[in-house]
């Protein structure tokens, strides 16, 4: 096999998915070597708090012609929710079970249907709610151990490493619920794992530890990567923890600051905390002063510090996007905070945010280099679409999109601008025949903002009836709903 034109499987390489990959580079070593390129061509290495998987990517950091072909390294951390009992868990899996086993059989018969039940329901043996328990344990070990600073000084070393072989890496911070799958925990091994350090029974220390070694697991993930000296241009945190932007430690402060001065690309999708009961009832955890989210203001402070960010694209919190919109648009006291990222943007995405028109015709006017804008899900208080729709046109931008429901409080109504991937799942769908119309209202809308015609809707005057009108105009991808808003 190994006699093959090294062209020929190069070509068939590509015709092959990721698992038939690896099974496919195990043949021989010719095809190994081939197939590596493939496989690892700009790839992403996702890191756990789990010192198996630190290691993976030590071994990986030593393998030259791997490291080469990564693109980004990301850190996914969580905080396992208070609730999630055994019942909670088995309840998820058994779910997750069934309905995988539905959609892989068409007509399965009653007798197949409860051999599949018989033996779901054994493998849930008598012990396993303890192991679970214990399991539970074992990920709050993890996480703690992966939160000191020797484990640091370990990613510093292991990123210099993987700088020397791929020196534009980009990082990625990633906040999720830790999984607990079934296989797993029939695999654990309590005595294996055992640990000298004694079952927590404060339900609200525990609590408090998983949020902090959290945003541990962050710290030192971006001070790691500062340390090695990698150039932190491009960043992307998703579901990121608001508590992450105000964090009260004066060094969790220094590396945020660091690694914001940096930036070229900042991809942010701010989130939360899940609520904790035990928490709550203490009063800890606490973002708000003399009635200020810190967390937004911190945001604000932040976008300052780097002098070469070219593109940015922020999502704010839902409930939130009040606070956060406040310091981002308000122009109270400019000459005080002035949006000095602002004139060096040229994209610029803003996603579930409320202002006022005056504010938002503000903001956009001081992107002096913005070549390409996107918007989605705003609260316009004041002013109505049409002014935003002319505004655009006179910026004569290369590239603009306003999606998702826009509720404006002057039009009486919210605007649904929808994708043909999105439109569907709309409540207001059924209620326009047809498929997507790609070249419909929201194709008028772009060409106008473009400077194509004239614009498609009409403005609100005492003589018409302007959201009649706009309602007769709609489509599937473009439509008006008078009243207050859906949710």
């Amino acid at each position: 096999m190994d006699q093959l034109a090294p062209e020929l499987v190069d070509h068939l390489c590509l015709f092959l998915d990721k698992p038939s990959l690896c099974s496919f580079r195990l043949t021989c070593r010719a095809f190994g070597v081939i197939a590596e390129e493939h496989l690892f061509r700009d790839f992403e290495f996702r890191l756990y708090p789990d010192h198996h998987r630190l290691y993976q990517l030590e071994q990986l950091a030593a393998r030259p012609s791997i490291a080469s072909r990564l693109r980004c390294v990301s850190f996914e951390s969580g905080i396992q929710l208070e609730y999630a009992d055994y019942r909670y868990w088995q309840a998820g899996v058994y779910h997750d079970k069934q309905n995988a086993w539905e959609r892989s059989l068409v007509g399965a018969t009653r007798d197949e249907y409860t051999q599949f039940h018989e033996r779901l329901q054994a493998r849930f043996t008598t012990d396993l709610a303890r192991r679970y328990d214990l399991y539970r344990w074992h990920l709050d070990q993890q996480a703690a151990s992966m939160a000191e600073s020797r484990v640091r000084n370990i990613l510093m070393r292991i990123m210099g490493t993987l700088k020397q072989s791929s020196p534009r890496l980009r990082l990625k911070l990633i906040m999720a619920e830790p999984q607990i799958r079934l296989e797993e925990l029939e695999a654990f091994d309590p005595e294996q794992y055992a640990s000298d350090k004694p079952y927590d029974p404060d339900p609200r220390r525990r609590v408090a530890n998983r949020r902090q070694h959290c945003l541990d697991h962050f710290i030192n993930f971006l001070q790691a990567a500062k340390l090695a000296g990698c150039e932190v241009a491009d960043l992307t945190a998703i579901d990121i923890p608001q508590q992450l932007l105000s964090v009260g430690t004066i060094h969790g402060s220094q590396v945020l600051d660091e690694t914001f001065q940096e930036l070229k690309k900042l991809h942010m999708k701010i989130s939360s905390f899940p609520h904790s009961d035990w928490l709550s009832r203490s009063g800890t955890g606490e973002i708000y002063f003399g009635g200020r989210n810190l967390a937004a203001r911190r945001l604000r402070m932040l976008l300052n510090h780097p002098s070469e960010l070219e593109h940015l694209d922020l999502e704010f919190p839902a409930g939130l996007e009040a606070e956060y919109s406040f310091d981002l648009f308000d122009r109270t006291n400019i000459d005080r905070f002035p949006r000095l990222w602002l004139p060096h943007l040229k994209s610029l995405r803003l996603c579930l945010f409320r202002c006022t028109w005056p504010d938002l015709a503000a903001l956009l006017d001081g992107g002096k280099n913005l070549n390409a804008l996107v918007m989605k899900d705003c609260r316009l208080e004041t002013g109505s679409l049409i002014d935003l729709l002319e505004h655009l046109r006179k910026k004569r931008l290369r590239r603009v999109q306003l999606l998702g429901t826009w509720y404006v409080d002057e039009d009486c109504g919210e605007w649904h601008s929808h994708s043909e991937e999105d439109f569907t799942s709309c409540f207001a769908a059924n209620s326009y025949e047809g498929p997507y119309a790609h070249t419909g209202m929201r194709s008028k809308i772009e060409g106008f903002i473009n400077g194509k015609g004239e614009c498609p809707l009409p403005r609100w005057t005492t003589e018409d009836d302007p959201p009649q009108l706009w309602e007769n105009e709609s489509d599937t991808s473009w439509h008006f709903i008078p009243g207050q808003p859906h949710h």
